[in-house]
């Protein structure tokens, strides 16, 4: 089944070489018709041919593109509109073939042609936005003037950045008509001078300040400046400010150099609109990365550069190819753990943004390095390679970068001692400050597929990949470290825990934590409700959706869910329940309630599955009244930096006390669209579903 799923996908890549066939067909048929129509000259037979080669043109064209839709590559939200273009188009051009062989129907056969032609050009161009982007055709470009980039070395950095930020953000409140907190900013003096509170500085701890301060409080406070009511500064204006407060440059007017300090200069050359915009990637370029297995990341709001990261092992010339296609965007590039080698590396010079390169743990050598003499290279990771002191010691000559991390490789010891003096703050062979990203461990995982049991469970670990790892657990709810029980053999559970484990290697950074309930079923549930309308039509992948009615014995049926994606199989995806549109809301009788201490509630996350965790989760008791009571809620915050691919799944733990209880609801309470947050940027105003899985009182 999946080989003939994979061979129908591979016949719709012909679409955009079959679909150029109808298109010449009826544009020459219409030639055709132009001159048998105004010249009065026989050619009808030629006409019928030519349209009905366009149809089947059209309709292998329309299979084919329909083939090509199911490539998880193509989102069918921007395919549609391109989709049924070509649908109608296919329509006319049956017609034609239908009106031609009918007398006295030619002025309709000549309308319904210039229909086909209207309706051929809007899913070509449909097409062709899919295809090569958006603003493809865009003439915003033919009339943009040049852009004029200024090169300063100095800045009046009261006058030209910091008093502009106060016109414009605020000075409205503290000027000489109003001047809020006894506060001027209009004028250099007295804003020094500072206001009722005293002044805005701290000379002894300038973090301390009063400016730095109330300019990062969350906007809710009292004290954030400028008030929440009013135009708020932008991360640049905010970095700006608390580097002018906390330099001293606030000091005294007049020029400050921007020669020694690129990030100032940076910022200072953004503000004032002198900085050089990169274009953004096309779409279809970032569709097709992430269909090859790149994950994409912005580098920051507007700059429109990329950071890259490979999340497989295997790399070969056509993911190089479309990687070029960003090469202008690119700032990070992360290739670490894969094949990548000397062979591949000529494409490293092709990258003139490169900032930062993960080579860790590839299969360079000294070769490699060889293209790396041209870039503008900041932070290079080199370890666990077969580069050799040689080949470091030339990249430092010609063009070192900032940061070079190259722990485990060929260089010998005494060598990496006589690099180290030549750049000791430039070059590092130890773990213990590998850049951004430590060399640290998988986190441990288990093998067991289901952690709800009814007598008991022997928990077992998967076998670390890694030498000499040593996994550590406990049970009792700390964090485990270097002392907690090391892991040896299968662990027997005869109650609820809490398993908490970590990976743990001398000379390498602690694993991050893994967490995960073991629960044991007391069927504490007699009976249950859910109050749900489960008939709306879900999508788990293109063109195929289901619903989840009568799904709901999912939240008790003792089975953990299964671990979903989108393009999961129907089957897989219904070991979860899915509502949307509306809170999630379970009535349940219990029996032995009074010994119940806490109830769990299983859920999942995923925004490529349209479905994020709900933001909040409420327990309301059944009074002897008969009306419901709230007994405790669990407010969920949004997640930090999710990866839209990835599924993420999680209990939600209330702690409660049911003794007068033996009827509960559970409700989630769910966003209703996708949260109004930078994580969920792509997703706003799209339908937010809430997954949930086994619901467990225990």
């Amino acid at each position: 089944m999946d080989f003939t799923f994979e061979l129908l996908k591979y016949l719709g890549k012909f679409h955009p070489l079959v679909l150029h066939l109808p298109i010449g067909s009826l544009l020459m048929t219409f030639l055709l018709l132009l001159v048998s129509r105004f010249q009065k000259t026989g050619l009808e037979k030629a006409i019928r041919i030519g349209v009905d080669f366009s149809f089947a043109g059209a309709l292998m064209a329309a299979l084919m593109g329909y083939l090509l839709s199911l490539d998880e590559a193509y989102d069918f939200d921007s395919l549609k509109f391109h989709f049924w273009a070509g649908i109608i188009t296919l329509i006319l051009s049956f017609s034609l073939c239908v009106l031609h062989r009918m007398k006295g129907k030619e002025n309709i056969f000549f309308g319904s042609y210039l229909l086909t032609l209207f309706a051929l050009t809007v899913a070509g161009h449909k097409g062709g936005q899919i295809t090569h982007g958006e603003d493809y055709l865009s003439t915003a470009e033919l009339f943009e003037k040049p852009k004029l980039i200024v090169q300063k070395d100095s800045i009046d950095y009261y006058k030209e950045v910091v008093h502009v930020i106060f016109e414009d953000k605020c000075i409205s409140c503290h000027n000489a008509n109003k001047s809020k907190s006894e506060l001027r900013l209009d004028r250099y003096d007295l804003m020094l001078k500072g206001g009722e509170r005293g002044s805005m500085f701290d000379v002894q701890n300038p973090n301390q300040g009063r400016l730095v301060q109330y300019i990062s409080l969350p906007k809710k406070d009292k004290l954030h400046m400028p008030p929440k009511n009013k135009s708020q500064l932008s991360k640049k204006e905010k970095w700006l400010l608390n580097h002018w407060a906390t330099s001293g440059a606030y000091l005294k007017e007049g020029k400050v150099s921007l020669v020694k300090n690129e990030d100032l200069k940076s910022n200072v050359m953004s503000f004032l609109g002198t900085d050089e915009q990169v274009k953004a990637a096309g779409r279809s370029d970032l569709a097709k990365l992430l269909a090859k297995g790149f994950r994409i990341k912005p580098n920051a709001l507007h700059d429109n550069l990329l950071r890259i990261k490979y999340m497989k092992s295997r790399l070969n010339g056509d993911h190089l190819k479309t990687l070029l296609k960003v090469k202008n965007q690119l700032i990070e590039l992360d290739v670490s753990n894969t094949n990548f080698s000397d062979e591949m590396a000529d494409v490293l010079g092709d990258f003139p943004r490169l900032k930062v390169l993960r080579l860790d743990q590839t299969q360079i050598s000294d070769d490699a390095l060889n293209y790396l003499k041209n870039t503008a290279l900041e932070v290079l990771n080199l370890c666990n390679t077969m580069v050799t002191h040689q080949g470091v010691q030339n990249l430092l000559k010609v063009n070192p970068p900032k940061k070079i991390y190259a722990w485990n490789t060929a260089i010998k010891r005494d060598q990496q001692k006589q690099l180290a003096s030549i750049a000791s703050s430039l070059i590092h062979f130890g773990t213990a400050d590998l850049f951004s990203e430590k060399l640290s461990l998988s986190p441990p995982e288990i093998q067991n597929t289901n952690v709800i049991f009814e007598d008991s469970i022997s928990i077992v670990f998967d076998e670390p990949q890694v030498k000499d790892i040593k996994i550590h657990y406990t049970f009792d709810g700390s964090e485990p470290d270097e002392n907690a029980p090391v892991y040896k053999s299968p662990i027997l559970l005869k109650d609820s825990k809490m398993l908490k484990a970590k990976s743990i290697k001398k000379g390498w950074t602690d694993s991050a934590l893994f967490e995960q309930m073991i629960f044991k079923n007391r069927d504490h549930i007699v009976d249950y409700k859910l109050n749900n309308d489960l008939d709306k039509s879900y999508s788990i992948s293109h063109h195929v959706n289901f619903t989840f009615k009568d799904n709901q014995t999912v939240l008790f049926d003792g089975k953990k869910g299964k671990k979903v994606y989108r393009g999961t199989s129907i089957e897989d995806a219904k070991t979860w329940l899915g509502v949307v549109e509306e809170d999630l809301e379970i009535e349940v009788k219990l029996k032995d309630a009074e010994q119940i201490s806490y109830m769990t509630l299983s859920m999942l996350e995923n925004q490529d599955m349209a479905t994020v965790f709900p933001k909040r989760i409420e327990l309301y008791g059944k009074s002897a009244h008969g009306k419901y009571e709230l007994l405790n809620s669990l407010q969920i915050p949004v997640q930090k930096d999710p990866d839209e691919r990835v599924s993420y799944f999680k209990d939600f733990t209330l702690a409660v006390d049911l003794k007068a209880y033996n009827e509960v609801k559970v409700v989630g309470v769910g966003h209703g669209k996708f949260p109004d947050a930078p994580v969920y940027s792509r997703k706003i105003k799209r339908n937010a579903w809430i997954f949930a899985d086994e619901l467990i009182f225990w």
